[in-house]
C-alpha cells in the first residue's frame, strides 16, 4: 500500500516537474524572443524613426531657405542629409532578407531624387537673391535719376512746371509700386501682386509719355533718355523675378511630392515589414 502511495506521489511530482520544465522552456523562449526584438528590431525601429524625422527636418530647412537664404538653414539642411545617410546605413546593416534590401534600394532611389530637387531649389533661390538685389538696386538708380537729375533740371517759371512735378511724381510712385508687387510675389505667388505689377508698368509708360509732351528743356531730354534705358533694364529684371518665382513654386511642389514619396516608403513598407518581423518572433 505504501509503495502504491509512493508511486502516485512520485508520478504527481514528475508531472509537476515536467509542467514546470515546460513553463521554464516557454518563459525562456519568450525571454529569448524579447531579447532578439530588443537587439535587432528595436534598433531597426529607432534607426527608421530617425530617418523619418530627418526627412522632414530636411524639408523644413529647405522651406526656410526658400523664404530667406541663410547660412543657418543651409547648415541645418546639410546636417539632416548626413543624418538620413547615417541612420539608413544603420538600418540597412540590420536587415537580412532580399525584400528588405529592395525596400532600402527603393527608399534610396526616391531620396536621391528628393535631394536632387532640393539642390536645384537652393541653386535657384540663390539666383533669385542675386536677381532680386539687382532689381532693387536698379529701382533706386531710377529714383535717383528722378530726384537728382530730372527734377533738378526743371526750370522755374515755365508754364508746365506743376504738370511736370505731378507726372514725374506718378512715375516715381509707380516704379516703387511695381517693385513692391515684385517683392511680394517673390515670397507669396498670389494673384493680386501679379495683377498689380503690369498695371504699374503701364502707369510708368503712360505718365512718362505724358511728361515728354510737356515743355521740357534739353537737359531734361538727356535725363529722360538715361531714365528710359535704366527703366528698360529694371523692368527686365523684375520680369525675370516673376518668371523665376513661378519656376520656384512649381519645383518646390515637385520637391514636396518627392519628399512625401520617400516618406511613404517608410510608413507603408518599412513599418509594415518591421511589424511582421516582430509578430513572427513573438509568436514562435
Amino acid at each position: 500500500m505504501a509503495n502504491a502511495k509512493f508511486r502516485i506521489i512520485s508520478g504527481v511530482l514528475l508531472l509537476v516537474l515536467i509542467a514546470v520544465g515546460l513553463q521554464y522552456v516557454s518563459v525562456s523562449k519568450e525571454i529569448e524572443a524579447t531579447r532578439k526584438v530588443l537587439d535587432v528590431e528595436l534598433s531597426m525601429e529607432q534607426a527608421v524613426r530617425e530617418v523619418e524625422v530627418s526627412i522632414w527636418e530636411t524639408a523644413n530647412a529647405v522651406f526656410y531657405y526658400m523664404l530667406e537664404p541663410s547660412a543657418i538653414s543651409l547648415e541645418e539642411y546639410k546636417k539632416q542629409l548626413k543624418d538620413v545617410e547615417d541612420y539608413m546605413a544603420k538600418y540597412d546593416a540590420l536587415v537580412d532578407t532580399a525584400p528588405e534590401k529592395r525596400m532600402v534600394e527603393k527608399f534610396l532611389t526616391l531620396w536621391t531624387d528628393s535631394v536632387a530637387k532640393a539642390e536645384e531649389l537652393i541653386e535657384l533661390r540663390d539666383k533669385m537673391k542675386v536677381l532680386h538685389e539687382k532689381a532693387w538696386d536698379a529701382a533706386y538708380e531710377l529714383d535717383d535719376i528722378i530726384d537728382y537729375k530730372i527734377q533738378s533740371a526743371f526750370v522755374e517759371g515755365l508754364p508746365d512746371l506743376m504738370d511736370k512735378e505731378k507726372v514725374v511724381r506718378e512715375v516715381e510712385v509707380s516704379i516703387w509700386e511695381a517693385i513692391n508687387a515684385t517683392n511680394y510675389y517673390i515670397h507669396r505667388q498670389f494673384d493680386k501682386p501679379q495683377r498689380e505689377y503690369p498695371k504699374q508698368l503701364d502707369d510708368v509708360a503712360e505718365y512718362l509719355e505724358e511728361y515728354k509732351l510737356l515743355d521740357i528743356t534739353p537737359a531734361e531730354k538727356t535725363h529722360i533718355k538715361e531714365f528710359e534705358a535704366n527703366w528698360t533694364l529694371t523692368a527686365e529684371l523684375m520680369n525675370e523675378c516673376y518668371s523665376l518665382s513661378d519656376e520656384l513654386k512649381q519645383k518646390y511642389l515637385a520637391f514636396w511630392e518627392a519628399m512625401h514619396a520617400a516618406d511613404d516608403v517608410i510608413d507603408f513598407d518599412f513599418q509594415e515589414h518591421l511589424k511582421n518581423r516582430i509578430e513572427i518572433i513573438t509568436t514562435r
